[in-house]
């Protein structure tokens, strides 16, 4: 699929030296660009995710809980060299 896009001028100039920093064409840094860039731009539009939303998927052991409550009251210190 072919596509047209105007470009500022500091743009096209960010790609062309982007361009010759990877040696590659500049239709080929637009692409990687748009492939690195679009997830970002998308995710943009979701809907945030409730609280909690993987918290039944990874369930803590009973004896994990008691654990990181017993090591909550230990006091921890850097080694002395």
């Amino acid at each position: 699929m072919k596509r047209s896009i105007d470009l500022d001028d500091e743009l096209a100039a960010e790609v062309e030296q982007a361009a010759g920093l990877i040696h590659e064409k500049p239709a080929t840094v637009l692409r990687l660009a748009i492939r690195a860039g679009l997830p970002s731009v998308t995710g943009r539009f979701h809907a945030p995710r409730p609280e909690g939303y993987f918290k039944s998927a990874y369930p803590l052991a009973k004896d994990r809980l008691e654990l990181e409550k017993a090591m909550s009251k230990v006091k921890q210190r850097p080694p002395r060299r």
